[in-house]
């Protein structure tokens, strides 16, 4: 197996379970706001974080990517916006069908990069 293809076999498997993960969110979570009527849109926001924080802290100390020094400003300024964006997803997904919602998932992705 040559380089190029150890690169596209690792990017692959690395993006594979970000969809995944991602659409089997977006499955529960409307599953939770329409058959259940849960309403508390910045609670699933606050649990989402929540489990990628833990997620991403356990593959650290796995080993799985290793520390690196950041500038804390940026970073915290990125949360800030991606929490909010995942909030308001979340509460266009309890008003919206999954495809309107995936429509507009796509059309926020530009915006955040452009911020």
């Amino acid at each position: 197996m040559g380089e190029g293809e150890r690169f596209q076999l690792g990017t692959v498997g690395a993006l594979t379970p970000s969809v995944v993960s991602s659409v089997s969110i977006v499955i529960c979570n409307k599953a939770l706001m329409s058959s259940l009527h849960f309403v508390f849109a910045t609670t699933l926001t606050s649990w989402h974080l929540l489990v990628t924080f833990c997620s991403l802290h356990l593959a650290l100390k796995m080993r799985f990517f290793e520390h690196k020094p950041f500038e804390q400003k940026a970073v915290v300024g990125f949360g800030i916006l991606n929490g909010i964006s995942i909030g308001l997803l979340n509460l266009s997904l309890g008003f919206n069908s999954v495809g309107f919602y995936q429509m507009t998932k796509l059309v926020i992705i530009p915006c955040t990069v452009l911020l």
